[in-house]
């Protein structure tokens, strides 16, 4: 079946930037994940230690800007910048992003690779996504 950018887009817009619905969080919580996870969300492996948490981020369109189609392919980008705790200790080598719809517990409802890992130690300056450096692909 052909792609429909604009069914992704508002499938994309209503998840990420819409706010609270019956099918969308009010907040999402961003986590990192040293495992790649399956498409389910399963084996999606968080630090565990380290003044690891998710980030909470508001479900709004300054968080997340409207999706765009450019060649065929949606994306969902974040408009601001997402900073992690500073680490206390090693989380690994993360690369993979989730978005849940808790603090704690359960699957990403959406996960994504990073361009590149990060290796975090005990030390390091906080984990931060500049604008638009997170990218979800829908479709």
């Amino acid at each position: 079946m052909p792609a429909h950018p604009s069914r992704e887009r508002a499938i994309a817009d209503s998840q990420f930037g819409g706010g609270a619905t019956s099918w969308a969080p009010a907040t999402w919580y961003l986590g990192l994940s040293v495992t790649a996870p399956n498409e389910d969300g399963s084996s999606f492996t968080q630090p565990t230690a380290g003044s690891y948490a998710r980030v909470a981020v508001t479900n709004n369109a300054t968080n997340f800007p409207p999706a765009t189609t450019v060649d065929g392919i949606t994306t969902k980008t974040n408009g601001a910048k997402f900073t992690f705790p500073n680490p206390t200790g090693t989380w690994g080598q993360i690369g993979w992003y989730g978005w849940f719809s808790a603090a704690t517990g359960g699957t990403p409802e959406y996960s994504a690779a990073l361009d590149a890992p990060v290796t975090v130690r005990s030390g390091n300056t906080p984990v931060e996504f500049d604008v638009n450096q997170l990218v979800m692909v829908f479709g």
